[in-house]
Parts: C-alpha cells; sequence; structure tokens
C-alpha cells in the first residue's frame, strides 16, 4: 500500500494521540497547563470589561506608620487623637475609637476595620465603648492563621481581645456579628482570583465545632448594609471581577486628612461625604506588607488588603461573579479541537492554506476568549482558551508535518522528471495526476489559451545599455511577468530571449473560456506591473521598456519535444504562431495588447472590447479579426462609451463601404477622444478610399507585408 492510502489513517491517529495527551495532561492536573490557564483567565481579567466603582464604598488608608510634623498646634489642640498619629504604629485604640465616633455621626452606613486587634493595647477601653455604642454599623476583624509546632501545624483563631470585645455569653465569638474574618485565599501560583465569604467551623479543626458558619470581613459588611441577600450562598470560593488595576479602582483618603478638623470640613463637608457610605479602614502603606498578587500586571505595586475587599464587596454589590467550565466541559472542549484539527487535515490539503487556517481558527478564538466575550455583559463564564488551542495547534502541525514528510517522498519518486520542467503547473500535474501528465508526452491535440509577450526595442537596447545592469533588469521584469502567469493559473512555456510565451490548457485546463479569461487578466495585470516597474526604473536612473501582448485560442499539439540530452514540454500549431503574430501587430497599430478573434467571443462578456481591425498577416492566407481590451465591463450594463460606440459605428459602416458616413463616425469619434491613433488611421483610410474607390472585391482586409 502506498503511503499516500494510508494517509487518512494516519491524520486520524495524530490527532487523536495529539489531543489524548492534552486530555490525560488535563484530567490528571497537570501542573504547567494549569499555570498556562491561569496565565490566560488573568488576561482575560485585563482585557475585559471590569466591575464599575460603587460610589458608597470609601477606603480610609493607614498610609504610613507615624506622622511626624503634618499637624499644626491649632490642629492638634482641636482634635487630640493626632497627637496619638505622632507616635510609631501601632497607635492607641483611642484613635480608631475616635474614628469610629467622627465616620458614626457623619452617617456612615457601615464602617469596617481591616485589622485583627489580638493583643491588649492602649486605648481599649475607648474602642470597645464604640463598638458598642455603633454595634449595628461596625465590623473588626479576626484571622484564621496557621501554626507550625514541633508537633505539626495547627490551625487558629487570632480573634479581638478581651477589652476590645468580650465572648457572648455562651456562644463563640465569630457569632458576633462585628466579627469576620480578614483572610483571602490566592491560587496555589500566589495569585489573588477569588473571593471567600463564608467558611465552616471544619476550617479551623477542633478549635470550633464544624456547623458553626464563620463569615468573611465582606459578608458581614453586606449584612450591616442590609444586604445579606447578595452573600452568595454555599461556602465554595467565588471567582469574582475587579474594577481596575491595583490603585485605580479606590483611591485610599489618609487617615491624617480624615481627623484633621481643618481637612474634614474642607474635604468632607464636615463628614457629609462619608454620609450612608460604606467604610472600610486598613493599612496601604508598603510598609505594612500587606499587599496580594492579583490578574493584573503592575510593576510598582501588588494590590493592598484594603483594596482586596472592596473590590470583593464591589463585586457582590453588582452579582459580577464569574464562572468556569466544569471539568467534563474542559474535557469536551479540548475533544472538539482535536475534531477540528482533524477536519481541518481533510479539508485543506495545501499545506499553506492549512497553516493559515489553523491560525485564524487560532486567532479568532483567541480574540473571542481574551477581548470580545470578557467584554459582553452577558458573558460571566472564563473562557477555556489555552489548553485547547494547544490541542489544535499541536494536532494540526503534527499532521502538516506528516503531510509535508508524505510529499517530500512523493517528489522523490518522480524528482529525475522533474528536474526537466520548470512550469509551477507542470509540477503540480504531474504530483496530482501523473498517469494524466505522461499520457501528454507523446503528444495529444488540445484546445489551448497562447500568450506571447516581447519587449519592443530590445534589440538596440542590448547595443547600448550596460550589460550587467540590462540582465538585472531583464530579470525583474521576468519576475513580475512570469508571477501574474502562475498567479492566473498559466504554464510558462519557455522564454525566448525577451520574450515569453505562456500557455493555459496544455497541462491542466479549466475550459476554453476560462483559460482565455485568465489569460487576458494576465496580460493586464503585466500592463499594470510594467507601469510600476517602469516608475521605479526610471527613479533608479534606468532605461524604461515597453512590450506587446499577443493572445490567441486554438486547437494545438501537446507533446514532450527535443533531444535526448534535453526535452520540453510545449505546444505547437498554427493558433501558436498566430499569436506570435498577433504580438509583433501592436507595433503597427500602437497598441500593447492584441487579441485574436477566436478569444474575443469568450471574453467579450467580461471586458470590454474594441475592434482594431480585419488583417491578413504575413505568411498568412486567411484574414482575421483581431480586437483589444480597454477594461472590464461594469456589471449590468452593456452599454460602451459614447466615443467607443460611434467608432465601433465606424468600423461597421467602413466594412460596408460607407467610407463618408464611416468618416463622420471616426471624426466624431476622434472629438471624443484626442489623439486616438486608430481613429487618426481609419478616418486617414477612408480620405483616401473616397478619393481612390476601391473594386468590388474590397472586403477591407488590410494585408500586412511585415512581422
Amino acid at each position: 500500500m502506498k503511503p499516500t492510502a494510508k494517509r487518512p489513517i494516519a491524520v486520524l491517529a495524530i490527532c487523536a494521540a495529539c489531543t489524548l495527551v492534552f486530555l490525560v495532561l488535563w484530567w490528571r492536573g497537570f501542573v504547567p497547563l494549569q499555570e498556562l490557564e491561569l496565565f490566560a483567565q488573568d488576561w482575560q481579567t485585563r482585557l475585559g470589561r471590569k466591575t464599575p466603582v460603587n460610589e458608597r464604598l470609601v477606603l480610609i488608608g493607614i498610609d504610613k506608620p507615624v506622622y511626624s510634623s503634618e499637624f499644626s498646634a491649632e490642629e492638634l489642640k482641636a482634635e487630640p487623637a493626632l497627637a496619638l498619629l505622632q507616635k510609631n504604629f501601632p497607635w492607641s485604640r483611642a484613635v480608631w475609637a475616635k474614628l469610629i465616633e467622627k465616620l458614626g455621626d457623619a452617617g456612615a452606613k457601615v464602617i469596617v476595620f481591616d485589622l485583627v486587634f489580638a493583643a491588649p493595647g492602649d486605648g481599649d477601653d475607648e474602642l470597645k465603648q464604640a463598638l458598642e455604642k455603633y454595634k449595628d454599623r461596625v465590623v473588626i476583624g479576626y484571622n484564621i492563621s496557621d501554626t507550625g509546632t514541633e508537633r505539626g501545624n495547627f490551625r487558629e483563631l487570632q480573634l479581638p481581645n478581651a477589652s476590645v470585645l468580650t465572648a457572648l455569653g455562651t456562644k463563640s465569638p465569630v457569632e458576633d456579628d462585628r466579627l469576620g474574618y480578614v483572610n483571602v485565599w490566592p491560587d496555589f501560583d500566589g495569585v489573588l482570583r477569588e473571593a471567600s465569604y463564608r467558611q465552616t467551623g471544619a476550617r479551623v479543626g477542633d478549635v470550633l465545632p464544624p456547623e458553626v458558619i464563620l463569615e468573611s470581613l465582606d459578608a458581614r459588611a453586606l449584612r450591616k448594609l442590609g444586604r445579606a441577600d447578595l452573600i452568595p450562598s454555599g461556602f465554595e470560593s467565588r471567582l469574582f471581577r475587579y474594577t481596575a488595576a491595583p490603585g485605580y479602582g479606590f483611591k485610599p483618603h489618609p487617615i491624617g486628612d480624615v481627623l484633621s478638623p481643618k481637612l474634614w470640613a474642607a474635604n468632607y463637608a464636615d463628614g457629609k461625604f462619608f454620609r450612608d457610605k460604606i467604610v472600610f479602614v486598613g493599612p496601604t502603606a508598603e510598609i505594612f506588607h500587606d499587599e496580594h498578587d492579583t490578574p493584573f500586571v503592575d510593576p510598582q505595586r501588588a494590590m493592598t488588603g484594603p483594596e482586596i475587599h472592596l473590590n470583593i464587596i464591589n463585586a457582590a454589590l453588582h452579582q459580577e461573579f464569574l464562572t468556569e467550565p466544569s471539568l467534563s466541559a474542559q474535557l469536551c472542549i479540548i475533544a472538539l479541537a482535536g475534531v477540528v484539527a482533524a477536519a481541518l487535515c481533510f479539508l485543506v490539503h495545501q499545506p499553506l492554506k492549512r497553516f493559515l487556517a489553523m491560525v485564524v481558527l487560532s486567532a479568532v478564538y483567541l480574540t473571542l476568549a481574551f477581548k470580545i466575550l470578557p467584554n459582553a455583559n452577558s458573558v460571566t463564564q472564563v473562557i477555556f482558551v489555552l489548553t485547547p488551542t494547544l490541542a489544535l495547534i499541536s494536532s494540526s502541525f503534527t499532521a502538516l508535518t506528516y503531510d509535508y514528510l508524505l510529499e517530500r517522498l512523493e517528489k522523490r519518486r518522480v524528482r529525475r522528471t522533474l528536474e526537466r520542467y520548470v512550469s509551477r503547473d507542470v509540477v503540480k500535474e504531474l504530483l496530482d495526476n501523473p498517469q494524466t501528465f505522461f499520457n501528454t508526452l507523446g503528444g495529444v491535440r488540445k484546445p489551448v489559451t497562447v500568450l506571447f509577450s516581447d519587449v519592443r526595442g530590445f534589440t538596440t537596447l542590448t547595443e547600448s545599455a550596460d550589460s550587467h545592469a540590462l540582465v538585472k533588469q531583464l530579470n525583474e521584469y521576468f519576475q513580475e511577468m512570469v508571477a501574474h502567469v502562475f498567479a492566473h493559473q498559466g504554464s510558462l512555456d519557455k522564454f525566448i530571449g525577451d520574450a515569453v510565451m505562456a500557455v493555459w490548457g496544455s497541462i491542466v485546463s479549466q475550459g476554453p473560456q476560462p483559460d482565455a479569461l485568465n489569460a487576458v487578466a494576465t496580460a493586464l495585470a503585466m500592463k499594470r506591473s510594467l507601469k510600476k516597474l517602469n516608475e521605479d526604473w526610471k527613479a533608479r536612473g534606468m532605461l524604461e521598456l515597453a512590450f506587446g501582448i499577443g493572445i490567441n485560442q486554438g486547437e494545438v499539439i501537446v507533446g514532450n519535444l527535443g533531444s535526448s540530452e534535453k526535452m520540453e514540454l510545449t505546444v505547437i500549431g498554427d493558433p501558436v504562431n498566430l499569436a506570435s503574430r498577433l504580438e509583433g501587430l501592436t507595433k503597427e497599430y500602437h497598441l500593447d495588447l492584441l487579441l485574436g478573434e477566436t478569444v474575443a467571443p469568450l471574453v467579450s462578456g467580461t471586458y470590454i472590447l474594441r475592434t482594431v481591425d480585419y488583417v491578413q498577416v504575413k505568411g498568412k492566407t486567411k484574414p482575421v479579426d483581431v480586437f483589444t481590451v480597454m477594461g472590464e465591463r461594469a456589471a449590468q450594463t452593456d452599454s460602451l462609451p459614447v466615443w467607443l460606440a460611434r467608432y465601433e459605428e465606424g468600423i461597421r459602416r467602413y466594412r460596408k463601404r460607407a467610407f463618408a458616413e464611416a468618416a463622420a463616425a471616426f471624426q466624431e469619434s476622434l472629438r471624443q477622444q484626442p489623439d486616438d491613433y486608430l481613429n487618426s488611421m481609419y478616418l486617414k483610410r477612408c480620405r483616401s478610399l473616397i478619393e481612390n474607390p476601391p473594386g468590388d472585391s474590397w472586403d477591407g482586409v488590410f494585408v500586412m507585408t511585415k512581422k
């Protein structure tokens, strides 16, 4: 069995194997893949939409461990608590008592402290009184900590000391609605993406009964706000949507500014600013090391604990939570990626096109995952992106490599034959349909379209131009011209000096009309390219070139001609010779493109044609109608430009021997299209024939006496 016959089975096996590898790795929790997905998830967070900042959320930051000389004597006299800020942190708890009092009297809805008053300290009595007075509006923190000892690791609660908050009778202290745990737990890579609003007593081992429910600082704040309904149910952590990068969502107000009587009046309207607000108090200075890594990349700083908590509260207020696909759904997505890869292998055979299709599919999926869906208001799903993309790329690329190697093996089998041919179509036909190709080597008759192009005055140029520069220029010319032949499914038959001979239909044919249309499209592309080349050559101080193109269609003999030393697949026959003659006629009619009468009806529906002449070329006895192309025909219209319509009317009258009427038509066309050579030529002919009427045998044929 040939290797190509085994290809479908091999491709399926490759795609299945690559996909299975990723399925197993993901199912077994392969850490590098998980890290990649978390990396992708972070990019979705950065590029996606953010949760709007709730205007009721305010952050008061402990922005420095000591205020040395920021306050005037007048301010210190008016507010004694400011003097406590001038001592090293931790400050007297009287500071927090005063802050609670000011905010409470100002009408703050909830006052939250991201602080744990675990050890007894100065001012505990004042703080305890404030906590009692505003117990319906205040929340303070406790910590669930892990302690390592010689006997192992133990989990314990760090609660506020009894001088600040006393246990509620026989109840657990954590059942006091003024207490919430301050802990936030990052993922295994150290990045905080999820929020824990509730825990059970089992979280802290033997310290509390398992059935006890612990609530976070953020959940307690929502409960105090009267929005317990917004606290997510259950005990699982919730993936939440951040407001912005660190330092951009919640700007901290320095505690010194809030306690300063002068700034309290100037910046906070004597406390009206805090009315009905949720005020969060916590350390924001780097020296406190209360910072956490987030999905945002910020080389300056991580996000402080208070900012994290405000983002968690804000997410609950807006119900901006994200969900991840289940493991089974993720495995299905990976499997689907493998199916898509296999489909690409069977639907797209050309390696480059398949590679581009793979790139486009991956790019579309990545764009959806990173930009479009994360910004859609209705989408709350984290897109599972990198692992299935890797499964798609690895499967496709491995199969592509296999196909490439398979193709190399196939090419090796026919390399000796390939070395004797240069046309891309010959190569393609040989590889795709070798039997058909070999059948042509002995000679077959086929309808083909032949194009000849020749540089005008090239022989004269060779006499005076620098040989090195001329060869380089000619190579640039050939490079552009041949590229258009190949781009329009043509076959380069040969170079004849500075001439190019191209054929459509000798090896591969789409039919007479498509072949003719491709040949004309090639000629028009050649004209455009030569214009650009001339502009470039002129700018480089080089000679400009001109050419003529002749195109003809007809039945020829296709065969492998030559000697035992060198052979060439080519075409021979009268249509080939006529195409060459038409190229030579372009000089006589001051045109750069002529079509034979067999080509014209095949392309007239696509291009506007202009009748040139009814001419008998040198060496031929039968005259032919010759045409040129004016441009592509506009859609849904058969009308010609007025001047061209008058010209064609003149041709008809000229051939009917109505020379005076024809001359009038040519004259009118010439007025609309000054300096048109064909109008002038026919006008001159008509006047001559009017003065010297032809005999009865005159049939409008112009006999060409030179090539």
